[in-house]
């Protein structure tokens, strides 16, 4: 599984750098955007009877091979305390998605909770571009918040799924904009 996580993490890469290349600047946003990125940490970690280790290990090898492609492209174009980061919050956020992805898959509460912790952060930076950033690629990536909860979370259990993605999609929100406060 483990070889598994690490080579979807790599073909989403390689997908994702390629949209970044080819989409106009106003949706190649989209292909970058982080939050996006926990979606395949998620998917990659999200088996009945997995533990939450395991998803938090799928999780990181998923988005370490999520971003070796991107990186290998945009290395010269970025900063190193730019790469530094990636390389630091990257492995700990496909651990975090992973470990979201790996509870969801359960019955109970932990698992209606934690199906709403991705939907939430993509969410998040999408409401944060929407009043941030401007244009239309945010409306898209909320839409996908929104289907990925639906995805994700079981009927009877989507009020406390919902409830932990308003969570996640203000912490994510804030987030980004201390995020901004310290780069000013």
């Amino acid at each position: 599984m483990r070889t598994r996580a690490l080579v979807v993490g790599l073909l989403a890469g390689v997908v994702l750098t390629l949209a970044h290349a080819v989409l106009p600047d106003r949706w190649a946003v989209l292909a970058g955007t982080s939050a996006l990125w926990g979606v395949v940490p998620m998917f990659v970690s999200r088996r009945p009877g997995a533990r939450g280790i395991d998803g938090a290990v799928w999780g990181m090898l998923a988005m370490v091979g999520t971003l070796v492609p991107w990186l290998v492209v945009h290395a010269d174009s970025t900063s190193a305390a730019e790469v530094g980061l990636w390389l630091v919050v990257g492995p700990v956020a496909g651990a975090v998605c992973g470990t979201a992805g790996a509870a969801s898959a359960r019955d109970g509460s932990r698992g209606a909770l934690a199906a709403g912790a991705v939907p939430g952060i993509v969410a998040g930076e999408a409401v944060y571009g929407l009043l941030q950033v401007g244009g239309p690629a945010w409306v898209l990536e909320l839409a996908v918040a929104l289907v990925l909860l639906a995805v994700v979370s079981r009927p009877a259990r989507r009020a406390p799924a919902l409830g932990s993605a308003v969570v996640a999609l203000a912490s994510v929100y804030f987030a980004c904009l201390g995020y901004d406060a310290l780069l000013s």
